[in-house]
């Protein structure tokens, strides 16, 4: 390689990374939003400090609560015990949060629905006449959702208000 095409290369290479920039810091951006999003909705929950316990039954395809206020700073076990016939969650996060995931749900929907079964930080997954805990601690005052996000179940109307005071 002669000299003037090892310059020629290392400019286009350089070109290259200068337009990829933006896009790469938007991305960056994008992840940093969503981990200060889940930051402000709070984070797991030691069992050692649970303030209180909120018992959730979910059935065909309801919860039997629409709204629960917490304190910022306080940590909850919630208790979802699943009286239904077929799987249910209880996700707790933002509105954009909830979309994501139900999105995520809707693109697995072809898939066996053990496979859907999932355990994240904020969520738990139930089968029917099982009962399964959820400890979290809640961070900044606001309002979030709680949610089953199975293919149709919070749009049916499984979803709720949780405001964090």
């Amino acid at each position: 390689m002669t000299q003037s095409t090892g310059l020629i290369y290392g400019l286009v290479v350089a070109s290259a990374l200068i337009a990829a920039t933006p896009a790469l810091t938007n991305e960056g951006a994008a992840h940093h939003h969503s981990k200060v999003e889940a930051a402000a909705v709070g984070k797991p929950g030691d069992a050692k400090n649970v303030d209180r316990t909120v018992t959730i039954i979910a059935t065909e395809i309801k919860y039997d609560i629409e709204k629960i206020t917490v304190k910022a700073g306080e940590t909850v076990r919630f208790v979802l015990i699943n009286k239904g016939e077929q799987p249910h969650e209880l996700s707790i996060g933002s509105a954009d949060e909830m979309a994501e995931h139900r999105q995520m749900m809707v693109d697995m929907a072809g898939m066996d629905m053990s496979e859907m079964h999932h355990e994240e930080g904020n969520s738990v997954s139930t089968e029917p006449d099982e009962t399964k805990e959820l400890i979290w601690q809640f961070g900044m005052a606001g309002s979030y959702e709680f949610s089953c996000n199975y293919p149709g179940h919070s749009e049916s109307g499984m979803m709720g208000l949780l405001v964090v005071k």
